[in-house]
């Protein structure tokens, strides 16, 4: 007989032995047994332990023969003869969890290998299993409130150490007020609005904020190319109209001169764009885990790919937004995320209606996942010329670690640089 049967058999007969020790067995599922009779007298063992606090062999062999014939008295008796004491179970049952992560991986290998996906397809497929499988490996673990406080104690010695709390700060200092510092490590920060009205633009001042003060950014704009994000920024440098640079012509000396101080600003900052367009949730995790940032930055969820292609809309979203929460999570950066608003945010056309967080699109495990939502809101003035500066209302409507409310930015469209 097979070691990871034995071990199988040891398990059950544990159980059989002693039925107040499946606590110690939570960790393990129905689908960790190779051996099918086994398996279903583990799922009797679950329910009945799970409705009354214990259980018996003969119950146990009742529930499970009806589903099983090969459920026998003369097999449970053979998991006692096998298992003549419980002592060992912490032991059985760790290495009937490592032979089932070793059957599901070469399942997974065999899957990809007789595939009719893509090789892109097959890639985003095994990291999602993978993920899973390391998931469901802690599963049953706990962290006491000892655990908890010397974690807390920790933190609050490396933050002694280094005096930096463990945030990333937006560079404006109304919005890091609200923040109470600026954006956690380890959180997902969603900004939303309606086309046009300066999502971009604050996701750049933001990533350019965080780079003078020497956090490495990764800024993947699933909407416009590296070039054009870089001629906005340039402009924001060096004072300048980014149109101007990608698209006017001959520049006149002063646009130049302008030019010419962004770009050698720019060129010493770290901050790193993605190359291709279409983007998945893996491709820009595997991006991350090469560049190591103190800050991502995505624009937008709306158009990063879905993990898998028979999603709708809805199920992508709600995946993506998850994904992201755990990416920051496990990185332990901000994530910033920009998002669409529905069109009901713009169903006002005197432009004052403001948006909430009923009106980000698609789904509402956004507003679940985000650790902090900004909604961003244009408000109508009297304007009286191109160059004139704006006012831009950014709304914090959700802070998971402190207030909510408002600050009023200044808005220079003409060189997409925001102020507060």
């Amino acid at each position: 007989m097979k070691q990871s049967i034995l071990n199988e058999y040891g398990v059950i007969g544990s159980l059989l032995i002693d039925s107040a020790l499946f606590p110690e067995v939570s960790g393990l599922s129905e689908d960790d047994f190779d051996l099918v009779p086994l398996r279903e007298v583990f799922r009797a063992m679950r329910r009945q332990y799970g409705e009354s606090g214990g259980f018996d062999a003969l119950t146990v062999r009742t529930e499970a023969g009806q589903h099983c014939p090969e459920v026998t008295d003369t097999l449970l008796m053979k998991t006692l003869e096998i298992t003549p004491t419980a002592a060992n179970l912490s032991a059985y049952t760790a290495a009937v969890k490592e032979a089932s992560l070793g059957r599901k991986l070469a399942a997974l290998g065999n899957a990809l290998i007789s595939s009719d996906r893509t090789p892109a397809e097959a890639l985003c497929h095994a990291q999602e299993v993978v993920q899973g499988l390391a998931e469901s490996g802690g599963a049953g673990e706990a962290a006491t409130v000892a655990d908890a406080l010397n974690a807390l104690c920790d933190r609050a010695e490396r933050q002694s150490e280094d005096g930096k709390a463990p945030c990333v700060p937006s560079g404006l200092a109304g919005l890091d007020k609200l923040l109470g510092g600026g954006y956690i490590n380890g959180g997902l920060h969603i900004v939303g609005a309606r086309p046009a009205v300066g999502k971009s633009a604050l996701a750049l001042q933001i990533a350019l904020n965080a780079a003078k003060s020497g956090v490495k950014v990764v800024y993947a704009s699933l909407e416009m190319s590296s070039e054009d994000c870089s001629a906005r920024l340039v402009g924001n440098l060096g004072g300048g109209s980014a149109a101007r640079f990608m698209f006017g012509g001959q520049l006149s000396e002063e646009e130049y001169r302008r030019f010419a101080s962004g770009m050698s600003q720019l060129s010493k900052l770290p901050i790193v764009f993605n190359r291709r367009s279409g983007m998945n949730i893996r491709q820009i995790e595997a991006l991350c885990f090469r560049e190591k940032p103190g800050l991502l930055v995505i624009d937008h969820l709306g158009l990063l790919e879905p993990p898998e292609k028979r999603l709708s809309l809805y199920e992508a979203t709600t995946r993506n937004s998850r994904a992201l929460k755990l990416l920051a999570m496990r990185l332990d950066i901000p994530v910033l995320c920009l998002c669409q608003l529905n069109r009901a945010a713009a169903s006002d056309r005197s432009g004052e209606f403001r948006a909430t967080m009923a009106n980000l699109r698609e789904s509402g495990a956004i507003e679940q996942d985000a650790d902090t939502v900004c909604l961003l809101h244009d408000p109508p003035c009297e304007s009286s010329g191109v160059g004139t500066p704006s006012l831009l209302e950014l709304w914090l409507d959700k802070n998971r670690r402190g207030p909510c409310g408002h600050v009023d930015a200044t808005f220079y469209k003409a060189t997409g640089r925001i102020v507060c």
